[in-house]
């Protein structure tokens, strides 16, 4: 059994189309177009996402249009991408497309943007993350974990977001997957402690060879460290004091697959756990969590939209420690939630503005 895993590998965004008319929905802008970046402009196509404007310097705008078209990991987009005017006309519907490298000097106002996505890395503060709202649009949402903004997670606890909060953080790729497994578990069983480890595909900060700070990710497997667990207690803060992580980076472009090593309050075996994360999956986190019976490898989930996906072949019960595997695209699952985190701001702030 492979849970909604298939047919979302194949389609790769197959539950998250929408009939409703793009103009419908708030005006979006993207600034930085790296890898979350194109990510999320191909599942705002795919969603009917009314995308607006892309801000990314010292690119210019045909390198953009043929990046976005054709990648590596996610293969070529399927769309009708065309320049005009240096402007992208993706579909027939216009993006513009500016190049600033300051925040407060893209024309957001110009273009109406009621929600500025941030893919840049940079703006992972309040006050810098600010500097979209001064251009003009209205919220930001960051797409990494922040020191100072409210963070969510998809099936944890968008339901706490408030019209109020003007800059929010997605939290990171790694905590959208890890959260809501923790968040089943513990309602399940009580958590009383959790270490998770992720193998975490390469990214950009693993360069091809050696560099003054950086060891090559092509060649090497790259201990690290990752910020998740700080992050999952942000969304969970009843677990605060309970969860420790570390990482490490492995020769793969994308997909990533996340340990965690639980000791729980309550009595289970492997297939009482199996029959709760099926549960769970089934039905109130259907759209965030899934798992897969089958002998997957990582290559398998490249362009599934799940937040996790729970390999049921990888859980084992000793005493009161359990241990259990989950797979998860960090790129396209997690711009996956980035556009659902969107989607409820946008029902909660009442729309368009």
């Amino acid at each position: 059994m492979l849970k909604n895993v298939a047919s979302t590998v194949l389609s790769g965004v197959m539950r998250f189309v929408s009939t409703r008319p793009i103009c419908s929905f708030p005006r979006v802008g993207i600034n930085g177009f790296g890898r979350i970046g194109k990510c999320i402009m191909r599942q705002c196509f795919e969603n009917n996402v009314n995308i607006v404007a892309v801000n990314q310097p010292f690119v210019d705008v045909n390198s953009i249009a043929y990046t976005f078209k054709y990648d590596t990991v996610h293969r070529e987009f399927k769309g009708k991408i065309e320049v005009c005017n240096k402007q992208l006309q993706i579909n027939g519907h216009g993006v513009k497309v500016s190049h600033e490298g300051d925040a407060e000097k893209i024309k957001w106002n110009d273009l109406c943007v009621d929600y500025v996505i941030d893919a840049t890395g940079k703006y992972t503060e309040v006050d810098n993350a600010m500097k979209h709202v001064k251009a003009g649009a209205k919220k930001v949402i960051i797409s990494a974990p922040s020191k100072d903004a409210p963070m969510f997670v998809g099936g944890v606890n968008f339901d706490t977001y408030d019209k109020s909060m003007q800059v929010v953080s997605n939290s990171s790729c790694t905590t959208n997957c890890a959260a809501p497994v923790i968040k089943v578990i513990h309602e399940a069983f009580v958590v009383q402690s959790c270490m998770m480890t992720t193998t975490h595909a390469m990214t950009a900060s693993q360069p091809v060879h050696d560099g003054m700070m950086n060891r090559s990710g092509p060649y090497n497997i790259v201990p690290g460290t990752t910020g998740a667990a700080k992050a999952v207690v942000k969304v969970l803060p009843h677990l605060d004091g309970k969860i420790k992580a570390d990482a490490a980076r492995v020769p793969v472009l994308d997909v990533s697959l996340l340990k965690l090593y639980i000791n729980i309050g309550k009595e289970a075996t492997a297939d009482t756990i199996k029959n709760e994360i099926k549960c769970r999956a089934d039905s109130d986190l259907k759209d965030v969590l899934s798992y897969t019976d089958q002998k997957n490898v990582s290559s398998d989930f490249i362009g599934n939209t799940f937040s996790a996906i729970v390999d049921l072949n990888q859980i084992e019960v000793i005493g009161n420690m359990i241990t259990i595997g989950a797979w998860y695209d960090n790129e396209m699952g997690y711009s996956c939630r980035l556009l659902d985190l969107v989607k409820h701001m946008a029902v909660v702030d009442g729309g368009c503005r």
